[in-house]
Order: structure tokens, then sequence, then C-alpha cells
């Protein structure tokens, strides 16, 4: 019982460690694309381009970390080695 209950919580963990990480993606892109808006004068154009540069990075980020997990959920070590 308490090894199910751990493994429910890890997983909990690395879902929200992975939504945390893509909203995070999203949000540094929109601000960067905010600052250089202001800075050039072109806005809303580059903000609208970090926000969507942001959000293919926080997918692209997503599907790696899912990839590593594999499909049990559980990570097999460090990345990179097998």
């Amino acid at each position: 019982m308490a090894g199910r209950r751990q493994g429910a919580l890890q997983t909990l963990g690395t879902i929200g460690g992975l939504g945390f990480q893509f909203g995070l993606t999203i949000l540094l892109g929109a601000l960067l694309g905010y600052y250089l808006d202001r800075r050039w004068g072109t806005s809303p154009w580059l903000m609208l381009g970090g926000t969507l540069a942001g959000t293919a990075a926080g997918f692209w980020q997503v599907v790696r970390a899912l990839a590593w997990l594999g499909p049990s959920g559980r990570h097999p070590g460090p990345p990179g080695r097998t």
C-alpha cells in the first residue's frame, strides 16, 4: 500500500512539474516578445510570435520528457544513459 501511494505521488509530481515547465516556457516567450515589442514599436506581433514560440518549445519539452519517461511513467535513470 505504501509503495503504491509513493508511486502515485511521484506520478503527480512529474505531471505537475511538466505543467509548470510548460506554462513557464509560454510565459517567458510572451514576456520576451512584449519586451521586444515595446523596444522596437512592433506591437503586438513580436509578443504573439514569442507566445507561439514559447508554446512550441513547451510542447517540445513535454514530448521529450514523456518519451524519456516511457509508457510506464517511470524514468529509467539519468537522461542520455541506458
